[in-house]
């Protein structure tokens, strides 16, 4: 029996799924407020690529950012890295993207501007990480902090922190002061060349190594942010591809909702639509206030995602009949930001004055994308410099 007479079986119950009518979806469609002039604005993205050999997955990753001031040529940065992931096993792929993330956060912060937008895309990458459920992150994060201060030779040229107190606090100011990102991956692969991961027969082992990942990913976050806030510029978080459903309450995405909502009025001019304020991390997660904080309590993290930091959405239409997207705006509640509707309409008018594309896309951040994928040949051009016998991982014992 074929894969498409599999697909005829269950057509019907699939279609059903799928092309249903969407439920109605109430809300305000406001006109777009008149274009700001030139907008002083930087954007940045990542891409990454990886071969799956016998023994090792190997991956690259890119990250590109550029600032833009009216009358002043562009800056541009770039960086990336090569490695594989030590050790194998352990969440690649998460892991994988969080390094990227890592990466893309840096030159966020050196292309940021004064007094424009931040443009970023996708969603904002605040989640504090998985530790397991049988260990605390203060745990793993002490676990993490002991060995790698006991190994500290593993950091040598990487950070500009000295502290050899195998406290947690001192493995921050190690992250913070970091020449080289990611950190946590170029010292995990030094640690694997001595041997001295620390790996043992238990999951809980591997906890340590997921703090440390985590702590370098929520840190740099929370810098480039507040450095954002403090230059008076906005953290603009442009979402294409939303699966979000707490605006609309359907069991479609939010977005096909308010899409087919606007079809049936019949409208298809620019405008936007005032979606959430969330004024606690832990509301935009959907999850509630525990006795026990999701954040560690070092190098402030705490007090930054669960005091300061509110995130306020919209679904937002540049061009008549262009594509919806998801913004989500990040402000700091705690300088008395009491207007949300109000930022969410001065950023839809900046917005409007970036160029666009004919679908009503940022083109800064089209071109941001293009400059930081890593291609197929790039891919190969870095497994050829590597110099070694890399066997790709092999299937063919299962071909006959």
């Amino acid at each position: 029996m074929s894969v498409v007479a599999y697909a005829l079986e269950l057509r019907d119950l699939i279609r059903s799924l799928i092309d249903v009518r969407p439920e109605p979806c109430e809300f305000n469609w406001l006109p777009p407020p008149e274009p700001r002039g030139p907008v002083a604005y930087s954007v940045e993205d990542g891409g990454q690529g990886d071969r799956k050999l016998r023994t090792y997955t190997v991956f690259a990753l890119k990250a590109w950012g550029a600032g833009f001031v009216d009358g002043e040529a562009p800056r541009s940065f770039q960086e990336g890295f090569v490695g594989v992931v030590v050790p194998q096993g352990l969440e690649q792929g998460q892991r994988m993207r969080r390094y990227r993330q890592v990466l893309e956060l840096e030159v966020a912060l050196k292309s940021m501007v004064p007094g424009g937008l931040a443009l970023f895309d996708g969603t904002p990458p605040m989640r504090w990480g998985r530790v397991g459920a049988k260990a605390t992150w203060e745990e793993s994060l002490e676990a993490a902090a002991k060995h790698i201060i006991k190994h500290r030779g593993a950091l040598e040229g990487l950070t500009k922190g000295t502290c050899s107190a195998p406290d947690v606090d001192c493995l921050a100011e190690v992250l913070e002061g970091a020449t080289r990102r990611p950190l946590s991956a170029r010292a995990l692969m030094r640690l694997a060349r001595e041997g001295a991961l620390g790996i043992g027969n238990s999951l809980r082992d591997y906890y340590p190594i997921l703090a440390l990942e985590s702590l370098e990913r929520l840190l740099l976050f929370r810098r480039v942010i507040e450095a954002a806030w403090s230059r008076g510029s906005t953290p603009v978080f442009v979402v294409k591809t939303s699966r979000s459903t707490s605006f609309c309450g359907g069991s479609l995405p939010d977005v096909h909702l308010v899409e087919a909502t606007l079809r049936a009025r019949g409208s298809f001019e620019p405008g936007y639509a005032v979606a959430n304020v969330y004024n606690s991390v832990y509301d935009y997660f959907g999850l509630s206030k525990r006795e026990r904080s999701m954040y560690p309590d070092v190098g402030g993290l705490r007090d930054f995602y669960e005091n300061r930091l509110a995130v306020a959405s919209a679904f937002v239409r540049l061009r008549a009949g262009g594509f919806i997207f998801k913004v989500e705006v990040l402000y700091d509640r705690s300088a008395g930001a009491g207007d949300p509707a109000g930022l969410l309409r001065e950023v839809v008018s900046r917005l409007s004055s970036l160029p666009l594309t004919s679908e009503g896309y940022p083109l800064p951040l089209v071109v941001a994308d293009s400059n930081s994928r890593v291609a197929r040949a790039e891919m190969e051009a870095a497994m050829r410099a590597l110099g070694l016998d890399l066997t790709p991982e092999s299937r063919s014992m299962l071909r006959v």
